[in-house]
């Protein structure tokens, strides 16, 4: 009778409590899981099209808040809306390629063209600080060089923004994963 005195005890000293609530949320989360409940994700709305999307879980740059992630549909295609690009704001994203991330921006230009570019460079990639938007200009968050948002594309090398393929396909920007995952050495 003694042992079932000090199992009580221990019950009510708060270890067998603590136990229990973490048994409870064990099989909790398990019964989550199963349902496909089981993760918590963040989620960002693109400002253009309202497109709830999960934001990106790894980061390829440092210095801002998680940027929304992307997949590609059966096709082996990243597609936006057009219209999510319309009020000439950098959007910027992250695409998952073997377990790494890929970091981009997309941007309507004042010249009326929809640009895409990595969030790196060929000089200061390895410094993993991306880009900002000042205005009509692309800002480097870690020489401070300024870039024309018309230039996006356009001008290689250098500290410019690396250029990122893609391609309008009725109201849809289409990037190629291959395109994408093209810039896997920029974020080493």
């Amino acid at each position: 009778m003694s042992n079932n005195l000090h199992i009580a005890r221990l019950d009510r000293s708060g270890a067998g409590r603590w136990f229990a609530i973490l048994a409870t949320m064990a099989i909790l989360m398990g019964v989550l899981s199963f349902l496909g409940l089981g993760s918590a994700v963040a989620y960002a709305t693109d400002t253009g099209s309202g497109t709830p999307r999960p934001l990106a879980q790894a980061m390829a740059t440092t210095g801002h808040e998680p940027f929304s992630l992307v997949t590609a549909n059966e096709a082996g295609e990243v597609r936006f809306p057009i219209a999510e690009f319309a009020d000439g704001v950098a959007h910027f994203y992250t695409f998952m390629a073997n377990g790494l991330p890929i970091e981009f921006f997309v941007i309507h230009t004042p010249d009326n063209v929809i640009r895409c570019a990595y969030d790196a460079c060929d000089i200061c990639y390895p410094a993993k600080l991306g880009y900002r938007q000042d205005g009509s200009v692309m800002v480097c968050n870690n020489c401070g060089n300024r870039f024309a948002t018309q230039q996006i594309g356009i001008a290689r090398g250098g500290c410019n923004p690396a250029p990122l393929a893609a391609r309008i396909v009725g109201d849809q920007l289409v990037i190629a994963t291959q395109d994408l995952t093209a810039g896997l050495s920029y974020f080493p």
